[in-house]
């Protein structure tokens, strides 16, 4: 007889059937289309030897099909019409095929409705994110549960601190495991491993430091972090051991900064013998002699996705996701990424309008110039309003920080300290009466406001110093902003944080603030052969006559290869932060991180864009395996009467740098 049956008792048997044993995985509406055959075809026996071989053709055929490593609703669907075509039909069998159908109709209900855009622009801050957490043994992400008691809260924070390196390493150590260049070493055959033993060619695997023992003069591809040792010696840390580097020969890969805290590849040597620590009884031993260095190579974010189970690491589908209550993962089905992505393409005029960095609203000149830009939006906006062709106004607007040109800092006596407080509050209600004359843009459009490092409240600790700055920055108390909030209809002013996400329909846009330029000079390890490369050239040039010195200057400009010094800068920055996954892949000497919030530094899977707020550097736009990532430098400089901002089209995905002189 058939048995009512919830896909919680069926995925036990599931996972040990189709997961561990052949390597799937069942998404959520597969699951309960397979519940409900389950309980219709084997009822009360549903965990008998029947019913797990039902399982098992159904992984037989899926693996034999190659219809990839997850299991979703139409697929099953198909599956059971094959198994029950090759079987003989009974009326049994018949009502289950139209009872599966009636099961996928009423799951892809929900998919095949009309999406309005507006569901699916959101902007996210860090508490609103899900807290995914990597799962070195699963490869999977999963929900991080906390618990609320203040003694649990403790332990959280003390978990998160003391995990914060590791599950970067495990989550870079499995995307390296996908790199075709660090496969292991497979034989075919006894010829192989006959020529590989003869020819002794180096296998690209990654070897982990604790097997480098009893190898002593051997060739080996490391893979850890990189730091240093009490002795200020260089060492590199895996999930086993650590060895100390010898870096005295070593070419670095082009193309990238090396600084201590990134998770790096090195080549080399290992030698049993020297070493600082060599002596000591707590340390294995020996020196690696390192000849070449580089990053994990970043994975495109459509391989990252699909190996991780179509996550919604944003939480946008929620609702939809979620309606069953069964799994604690939220999903993205790909029929509606598909129907998000063509329904993108279809709103080609709207933008959203980002402001370049410390918007001084303190400052007359910065207030000026903001007049002039809201001035020549809201002529747009009534220009788009008496035209035939309605065009959508900006969506957002964002402005960051800091917004004042000085740290609002803690003083001596309340009454300065008052004084402070009221002036940094006035800046904001100055900008509600300035934009009480613009009704146009108040009513269609968000404001997005990113703190900096003169924002309260961490500039009262901090003085304005990037570096005591805790990331992620909270946002703006909202207090400051009273006047400001009352004259937005509700909703549209936005309190953001340093780093906050935007989800634009198929697209995640990651908004971040910091003086990355100056951070990586200053942390980039010198090499010695890059020392000996720079004096080398220094000489050449030098010998060179005057007329062969202006003759490869004029060469160098007009070859078609050639990259001008800033171009070569940026792409340099962006391929480290994109190798290593993360917006802050330094030492927390460099950076004070709040290891509660760690997970929304990670950018693995990369983000479809970046938008980096560094002052220290030029405007530029940079796509690393279909990434792009754009920098916006000061609104304006106390040189030129100039406002900087970008104007961003996601339909395109295409930037347009604007200079408005006022």
């Amino acid at each position: 007889m058939p048995i009512r049956l919830l896909p919680s008792n069926l995925r036990p048997l599931a996972y040990r059937i189709l997961s561990k044993k052949h390597s799937l995985n069942i998404k959520t509406d597969a699951l309960a289309l397979l519940t409900e055959v389950v309980s219709f075809k084997f009822g009360s026996d549903w965990k008998g030897v029947r019913s797990q071989q039902f399982l098992e053709e159904i992984a037989r055929i899926w693996k034999s099909e190659d219809r990839g490593l997850f299991i979703d609703g139409d697929g099953l669907k198909q599956m059971l019409k094959v198994i029950e075509n090759s079987n003989d039909t009974s009326k049994s069998d018949r009502a289950l095929a139209q009872r599966s159908d009636t099961i996928v109709d009423d799951i892809n209900i929900q998919e095949e409705s009309t999406i309005d855009w507006k569901d699916y622009f959101r902007v996210i801050c860090p508490p609103d994110q899900p807290h995914y957490q990597f799962d070195r043994h699963t490869k999977q992400f999963t929900i991080r549960q906390l618990k609320s008691g203040l003694l649990d809260k403790l332990g959280n924070n003390l978990n998160a601190s003391i995990q914060l390196y590791s599950e970067r390493y495990y989550l870079l150590l499995d995307r390296l495991s996908r790199n075709e260049n660090f496969q292991k070493a497979s034989f075919s055959s006894i010829t192989s491993i006959t020529n590989t033993l003869k020819n002794k060619t180096l296998s690209n695997e990654i070897t982990f430091v604790k097997n480098l023992l009893g190898r002593d003069g051997q060739k080996f591809i490391l893979f850890g972090l990189l730091s240093k040792n009490s002795n200020g010696d260089y060492i590199l840390e895996d999930c086993t051991d650590y060895v100390e580097l010898n870096i005295s020969q070593t070419f670095k890969t082009e193309g990238s900064y090396y600084c201590l805290g990134m998770f790096v590849i090195v080549e080399g040597i290992y030698s049993a013998s020297g070493g600082s620590n060599n002596k000591s009884s707590q340390y294995m031993g020996g020196c690696f002699h390192v000849s070449n260095i580089g990053h994990p190579p970043a994975e495109k974010r459509d391989i990252s996705v699909e190996n991780y189970g179509n996550v919604d690491f944003l939480g946008i589908n929620k609702e939809l996701d979620n309606s069953s209550g069964n799994e604690k993962t939220l999903r993205m089905p790909k029929q509606l990424k598909k129907k998000l992505l063509s329904l993108e393409k279809t709103l080609v005029d709207h933008k959203i309008i980002m402001l370049g960095s410390d918007c001084f609203l303190d400052d007359h000149r910065t207030v000026i110039g903001l007049k002039k830009l809201f001035k020549t939006i809201e002529l747009q906006l009534q220009e788009e309003s008496e035209s035939i062709v309605p065009i959508s106004p900006p969506l957002a607007i964002v402005m960051a920080g800091s917004f004042s040109s000085k740290p609002l800092i803690s003083t001596s006596t309340s009454t300065s300290a008052i004084s402070h407080s009221e002036e940094y509050k006035s800046n904001f209600d100055n900008l509600a009466t300035l934009l009480s004359k613009f009704p146009l843009i108040i009513k269609s459009c968000k404001f997005i406001l990113i703190p900096g490092a003169n924002d309260p409240w961490q500039s009262t600790y901090s003085l304005g110093g990037s570096h005591l700055n805790l990331v992620p920055g909270r946002p703006i108390p909202q207090l400051f902003v009273s006047r400001l909030e009352r004259l937005l209809p509700k909703g549209h002013l936005i309190l953001g944080w340093n780093p906050t996400r935007i989800n634009y329909l198929s697209q995640e846009i990651v908004i971040f603030k910091d003086t990355y330029t100056t951070k990586f000079k200053r942390n980039d390890i010198i090499f010695a052969n890059d020392t000996e490369m720079e004096q080398q050239k220094i000489e050449e040039e030098l010998r060179q006559t005057e007329e062969e010195r202006i003759n490869n200057l004029i060469n160098k400009h007009t070859t078609s290869g050639h990259v001008p010094p800033k171009v070569k800068q940026a792409r340099k920055m962006v391929k480290t932060i994109l190798d290593q996954g993360n917006l802050q892949p330094f030492l927390p000497s460099s950076k004070l991180i709040d290891a509660h919030y760690d997970h929304v530094l990670r950018i693995e899977p990369m983000p479809n864009v970046i938008i980096l707020h560094d002052s220290s550097f030029e405007n530029f736009e940079v796509a690393y395996n279909n990434c792009k990532v754009v920098n916006i430098t000061r609104l304006s400089s106390k040189s030129s009467r100039k406002l900087n901002y970008v104007e961003y089209f996601p339909a395109v995905k295409r930037f347009e740098f604007k200079e408005l002189f006022y």
